[in-house]
């Protein structure tokens, strides 16, 4: 993907999700993996991959979506600690939540699937490079992650 220009994470999402035959959850979870530097296992890419078309049925919460959460927890959530002691990570869902609502009015794939978005053929590729700019931003604000640290966690 080249060295002199660091691809924005919404740009690395539309790489491994238009015209390949990825999910936009597999899209997402390379993109992440690969702009975090999270390093993930294979393993964990297959955990993730069946996320995709609303958790194969279509009658599920997006794919992408759900990856995005998955990260939101891995950055967030501290060793040894309970998942209820988690608010930054709690406080970033539903920031990412209340975005895909106001935007889109659902989370459901089969409703997202059906919209008529403007410049676009699939709303799925609109929508997941949407969600990966507010997944961004979200991490970016809470310094999570800083871009500028050569993609170092907690800076």
């Amino acid at each position: 993907l080249g060295d002199v220009y660091k691809r924005q994470l919404h740009e690395l999402v539309n790489y491994y999700h238009i015209g390949t035959d990825l999910s936009c959850a597999e899209a997402m979870f390379m993109a992440c993996n690969e702009y975090y530097h999270l390093n993930l296992s294979e393993e964990t890419r297959k955990m993730f991959s069946v996320m995709g078309l609303g958790m194969q049925t279509e009658h599920s919460c997006c794919g992408a979506s759900t990856v995005a959460v998955g990260i939101i927890g891995l950055m967030t959530a501290k060793e040894g600690q309970t998942d209820v002691s988690n608010m930054e990570g709690y406080q970033m869902i539903a920031e990412l939540t209340e975005f895909m609502l106001g935007f889109y009015g659902t989370l459901h794939c089969v409703e997202l699937q059906k919209l008529e978005i403007v410049g676009v053929e699939n709303p799925c590729h609109a929508i997941v490079e949407a969600l990966a700019k507010k997944l961004e931003e979200l991490l970016t604000n809470r310094r999570i992650f800083c871009p500028a640290n050569g993609g170092q966690l907690s800076c």
